[in-house]
């Protein structure tokens, strides 16, 4: 697996149980950043069981404090919010999909609209992400989609 210096530093939302990865918050190279997210992460995801990684190290590990509070079809920036499935009809013209390969780390932007043309509007990310598949590595490995918020000008 390729890694890169994005991949360093990594704060990741996993289910109570440790069993399935829900989201990755943040992905930085500098330690700095990622300790500043760090900080955020635990005041803004009650409730949750979140691990902060150096590499393949755990750094920290802590269920937050608090309870789960789910909006309503809530669209974090980084990724779908855990327990929540968005449809693409969902996404405004100020999101990025961003598809990260699980098997080759191979990341890709990816086009909403696109997505909308071939899916439809009503088509959830969960059934998305499992009919997607990575061209760049020989495995073809599964995909996992991200929400990006575009920067404004």
């Amino acid at each position: 697996m390729a890694t890169t210096a994005e991949d360093n530093f990594r704060i990741e939302v996993w289910d109570r149980e440790e069993k399935a990865l829900s989201e990755t918050i943040s992905r930085s190279p500098d330690s700095t950043v990622s300790q500043a997210a760090w900080q955020a992460a635990i005041r803004r995801r009650p409730g949750m069981l979140l691990i902060h990684y150096n590499s393949r190290h755990v750094m920290e590990k802590i269920l937050t404090p608090g309870e789960v509070k789910i909006p309503p079809q809530a669209i974090v920036d980084g990724s779908v919010h855990a327990g929540l499935d968005v449809a693409l009809g969902d996404l405004r013209e100020w999101h990025m999909l961003r598809a990260w390969c699980r098997s080759c780390s191979h990341h890709a932007t990816v086009k909403p609209a696109a997505l909308i043309t071939r899916y439809g509007r009503g088509a959830l990310f969960s059934s998305v992400e499992r009919a997607l598949f990575c061209t760049s590595c020989d495995r073809g490995g599964p995909v996992r989609l991200e929400i990006h918020k575009l920067p404004r000008i």
